[in-house]
């Protein structure tokens, strides 16, 4: 395998993650009109060869399924727990608490400028799981 290649093949693994967490997206906000070939290579910046090109592979793995006939794609089941990953992964810091934030309502942290510094710091060493 050339360089070229592995950059290649690591440029279709991103657009591939890329596709399924956006379609994972329009589905969690009930964006499905936005699941074409026009709104995904509006949405990606992608060119829209490039789009279905990603979009067989999809469909070839069995993540997604053939367009509907207003031209949708939707995940599969395996597909939707592929990008829920994927999601999750990518935007694992936006979705977790926030700073000084923990669901023990006894936590100083609530209260505590300070007590809330030591929670969080508490918690990303694994030591404090609220």
């Amino acid at each position: 395998m050339t360089p070229d290649s592995r950059d290649d093949a690591g440029s279709e693994i991103a657009r591939q993650d890329e596709m399924l967490e956006l379609l994972f997206w329009f589905e969690g906000e009930g964006l499905g009109a936005s699941a074409t070939i026009p709104g995904m290579t509006r949405f990606l910046a992608q060119p829209e060869d490039t789009v279905r090109t990603t979009l067989d592979e999809l469909m070839r793995r069995a993540y997604i399924v053939q367009p509907d006939k207003a031209g949708e794609y939707r995940l599969t089941p395996t597909g939707r727990v592929q990008a829920a990953r994927r999601f999750a992964d990518e935007f694992s810091e936006l979705l977790s608490q926030g700073h000084g934030e923990c669901s023990d309502p006894d936590c100083d942290c609530h209260d505590n400028p300070a007590g809330a510094a030591a929670c969080h710091a508490e918690r990303a060493s694994g030591g404090h799981k609220h």
